[in-house]
């Protein structure tokens, strides 16, 4: 049995117009990063418009931001 950890930065963004969302996730962020550091990279996203959710509308709003760990615990594996 092992255990793996994975580490994830998780940044929303919104649709103002309808209200739907799309999210980033980024593995292995830096220990030191702040919510300044994110805020002003989830800003850049938004005036570069440079990202859209899967049925084309254009995410313009900053919604929120998470740092994510992640334990997996393998119970087995049968397949070698």
């Amino acid at each position: 049995m092992s255990v793996t950890t994975t580490k994830y930065l998780a940044m929303k963004f919104i649709v103002s117009s309808d209200g739907s969302s799309k999210i980033i996730r980024l593995a292995d962020p830096r220990d030191d990063l702040t919510d300044t550091d994110v805020q002003n990279f989830m800003g850049l996203v938004v005036s570069f418009n440079m990202l859209y959710t899967s049925k084309g509308a254009l995410c313009d709003t900053i919604d929120s931001s998470n740092i994510i760990n992640r334990n997996d615990n393998e119970l087995f594996h049968l397949v070698q």
